[in-house]
């Protein structure tokens, strides 16, 4: 794992921060408080969420008078990128009795981001869930971890604070075996060794089980002659039923041929009744339309001459004009719109005479008051308009005297064209009456001829079974199927024998069926009872192998493991130790049965307190770096070993002691390694360094340029 960036808000001292990571050796430098373990707590926080016994509680993360935090660290894993975002809410419940408020700090639905090339795939999860699916990116143990309140191997491969280290190393020896028991996985023997007792209460109830169900089978060896005999009786009894139920198929088989052979007489018999009702049925169909055709013939004859005589009795109209009825209309419309011309001239001529006489009779005029001093020339004109008058008056006599002539013509012109119109159309029903008249004669005959041809049809088949007419032969049919009938009970009856047989064989079939499932049963436990027997001494054999031999193996498999991860821890212990601590007076071991540091000074043991701080510090180096190295080792599969993380781990050095420290790192060979230090005199073998300080609280961070 490479970590690439880390995005933090509101985390401890850290108010809003980024920093982004090369893959390289860094150095955090600082003064003690200045910020620099707050980084690598987000980092974890940023990993695995809330660790309460690793000092990551909500309360001990989220900044003081801030109400969320956040953490968004981005790391790589052999090409793959992703993103993780954890946040911190502070959550504030209602005042208890005694009036004060219940403040918690609780984890928020979190996510994590797969960067795929170019595309982005953000997935939110639950804080639990989340950590479940970074122990699985990391190739952690899933079981052991998704639930735990620290995480050992992350401590003691990645990120051991300072003082963790040299809690290991003061601990009490037995404290400090159980420590690296965890680490190392080793605890597991001593889960396995517990679980012996629960295997074998286990082991002992089976026994019993097996006992109970030995004696449940009892004794089926001598149970199997018997039944193998009860099924050779009963084969022999199915066998008889079987032949009589054959003897019955062929006697209801000979009675079913008679059936056939009733039925096909019946069929044929009933074909022929068919025959001889459709036979009379036409006749009495073709005699009632015969009927119905010659009532309709009576009556159609009746009704030409009818017709005749109505054509007879229209009376004969004389045109005394050529014209037509469109051409008398438009004449009598002219003279009509003449008229009215006329007649409004001679109103105007009315009222023109009127006012002559009133001025003549007044002697002036009606408008103006002048006296009239022409009157002779009102008189002539009077008397002018009275002759045009009596000559409009001719006119409109006239006129409506032809007006009258022409509505007189085109009434006649109508009524001789309604009876015209009406004689033809008699004329024409006269026509079709008189070819219906043809048509029913012709129908009259052919139903005749259809009554009589129908008639010698039916005689010929009353003749063939010398029957005379329609009643006995359907009598005869009824015969034929009583025969039928009775023929049909006898089989019937036989089928009904035969049920009755079936059933029986049907009967000591299923009690064979299950007189052989017995016997099957008895088969089956006799090989239960083997595999029982077989299994009972099986679980005896492993039952005293698990208690006597197994806690034995067990232990010499822990004993081997523990030396041989002490022998290795040993070996690299020292190396590095040598390399930090030149004096040839100190000499350091591990003991191989519980990893307790001996150091020597001049060929005398002597305990860690009263070595000086730098021997102490390469003590707790060295023994840091070779746990990590061994672990990692162990741990092939873990995602992290590209990634140390060392919390001021040149405490009380020398300028010689941190050069020597360089070696080591070579040795180590790891892709991105954070120092922490409050010392800048490691400088010469880091590639990029972080400066932390504090302004007003907060922490602020800057990136020297080497």
């Amino acid at each position: 794992m490479i970590v690439e960036s880390v995005k933090i808000k509101n985390i401890r001292s850290i108010k809003n921060l980024e920093i982004e990571f090369p893959p390289s050796t860094m150095l955090f430098f600082g003064d003690i408080g200045s910020g620099k373990s707050s980084v690598l707590k987000a980092i974890e926080f940023g990993l695995f969420g809330t660790l309460n016994a690793a000092n990551l509680s909500g309360d001990s993360l989220l900044r003081r008078g801030e109400n969320t935090g956040l953490v968004e660290l981005t790391f790589s894993i052999n090409g793959k990128r992703y993103t993780i975002k954890r946040g911190l809410k502070k959550v504030i419940s209602k005042k208890n009795r005694e009036g004060i408020k219940d403040i918690t700090i609780s984890q928020g639905t979190g996510s994590i981001i797969e960067h795929l090339g170019n595309v982005t795939e953000e997935t939110s999860y639950a804080p639990t869930d989340l950590r479940r699916k970074i122990l699985d990116i990391l190739n952690y143990s899933i079981t052991r971890y998704e639930k735990a309140h620290k995480i050992p191997l992350f401590r003691y491969t990645v990120y051991t604070p300072q003082e963790q280290v040299k809690e290991i190393l003061l601990a009490d020896p037995d404290e400090r075996f159980e420590i690296l028991k965890e680490v190392f996985g080793i605890e597991k023997y001593e889960t396995t060794l517990k679980n012996v007792d629960v295997l074998n209460k286990f082991l002992n109830d089976k026994l019993k089980e097996i006992e109970i169900r030995l004696k449940d089978i009892g004794d089926p060896e001598s149970l199997i002659p018997e039944k193998i005999k009860e099924i050779d009786n009963q084969i022999v009894q199915i066998q008889g039923i079987e032949k009589v139920i054959t003897e019955k198929d062929k006697e209801i088989e000979n009675e079913e041929n008679k059936v056939d052979k009733i039925q096909s007489e019946l069929s044929e018999y009933s074909k022929k009744l068919v025959k001889i009702e459709n036979y009379q049925k036409i006749v009495d169909e073709s005699v009632l339309s015969t009927e119905k055709n010659e009532k309709s013939l009576e009556s159609l004859t009746k009704e030409i001459l009818n017709s005749k005589k109505e054509i007879k009795d229209l009376p004969e109209i004389k045109l005394e004009s050529d014209l037509t009825e469109q051409q008398l209309e438009k004449q009598i419309k002219e003279k009509r719109k003449i008229q009215s011309e006329k007649d409004k001239n001679k109103a105007v001529l009315d009222k023109k005479i009127e006012n002559i006489d009133k001025l003549l009779k007044e002697g002036k005029c009606s408008l103006c008051g002048q006296e009239i001093h022409e009157k002779e020339r009102f008189n002539s004109e009077l008397k002018d308009t009275k002759d045009s008058i009596e000559q409009l008056s001719n006119e409109i006599k006239e006129l409506t005297s032809e007006i009258s002539k022409l509505e007189t013509n085109l009434k006649n012109l109508r009524d001789y064209t309604i009876n015209l119109t009406k004689r033809k159309a008699l004329n024409k029903l006269i026509e079709e009456k008189k070819k219906r008249e043809i048509e029913l004669k012709d129908l009259i005959n052919e139903l005749n001829d259809k009554i009589e041809k129908n008639q010698i049809q039916k005689s010929t088949i009353l003749k063939k079974y010398n029957i005379t007419n329609l009643e006995k032969f359907k009598e005869f049919e009824s015969k034929i199927k009583s025969e039928l009938a009775d023929q049909k009970n006898i089989v019937k009856k036989l089928q009904v024998e035969k049920s009755e047989l079936v059933k029986e064989l049907s009967a000591e079939q299923t009690n064979l069926k299950l007189i052989e499932k017995e016997l099957n049963e008895l088969k089956q436990n006799l090989k239960k009872k083997k595999v029982f027997k077989e299994t009972l001494e099986y679980i005896k054999d492993l039952k005293n192998w698990i208690t006597e031999e197994f806690p034995i193996l067990v232990r010499d498999i822990e004993r081997e493991i523990i030396s041989a991860s002490a022998r290795q821890f040993n070996e690299y212990f020292k190396e590095w130790f040598r390399i930090l601590v030149e004096e040839e007076n100190i000499e350091v071991e591990i003991r191989i049965d519980d990893f307790e540091p001996r150091i020597t000074v001049n060929g005398y043991d002597s305990p860690f307190r009263d070595l000086s701080g730098g021997e102490k510090s390469a003590l707790s180096l060295a023994y840091r770096l070779a746990l990590s190295k061994i672990i990692n080792e162990r741990y092939q599969e873990v995602k992290t070993k590209d990634l140390l993380i060392l919390d001021e781990p040149t405490d009380g050095f020398s300028q010689e002691q941190i050069n020597k420290m360089q070696d080591i790192f070579e040795k180590l060979n790891t892709a991105q390694m954070i120092i922490i230090s409050h010392e800048r005199n490691l400088d010469s073998f880091v590639t990029d360094i972080f400066t932390f300080k504090k302004e007003n609280h907060i922490t602020k961070v800057r990136k020297e340029i080497i």
